[in-house]
């Protein structure tokens, strides 16, 4: 698994030299990018393929230290709220691979990140105050349909 940071995610995380993506399926890529919200530090988590997106707030330090480490238990976390089983979970991890931090996956997925940050200034409920997963912006950002890379269809 491959995630991309953006240059803000590369300031926070205080790192001079990130990989370059290899070019793994877009799948398997998640893009991060740090932002504020509403006054708000939030971390968008996208999906290089499909756009899909996983807004967190308030990480706590110790989490940006482990960074790869903290992305994989998000997705795998929302993957379990989406009902996926631990079957089918453990499969996509295994054929994610090692996890590596690289740059981002190219000029489509930066532009579905900053597709997500538009539509979040745009968000009209407060976000929650003891949630790190926010769920309802989550949810506001991943309404529309897209075309996945490598697909024809929507």
């Amino acid at each position: 698994m491959e995630i991309g940071a953006t240059k803000a995610v590369q300031d926070r995380l205080k790192t001079t030299k990130i990989e370059e993506s290899k070019g793994d399926s877009l799948v398997f890529c998640w893009d991060t990018h740090l932002t504020k919200i509403k006054g708000r530090n939030v971390l968008f988590i996208v999906n290089a393929s499909n756009r899909y997106t996983i807004a967190m707030t308030d990480i706590e330090p110790r989490n940006w230290n482990y960074y790869a480490m903290y992305i994989r238990c998000v997705i795998y976390g929302v993957m379990q709220e989406m009902g996926y089983s631990e079957e089918q979970i453990g499969l996509y991890f295994k054929m994610s691979g090692d996890t590596t931090v690289t740059k981002t996956h190219g000029r489509k997925s930066v532009g579905g990140i900053n597709r997500m940050v538009m539509d979040a200034q745009y968000f009209g409920k407060k976000l929650e105050k003891e949630a790190s997963y926010q769920w309802e912006l989550s949810e506001y950002l991943n309404r529309d349909i897209c075309q996945p890379e490598g697909f024809d269809a929507y």
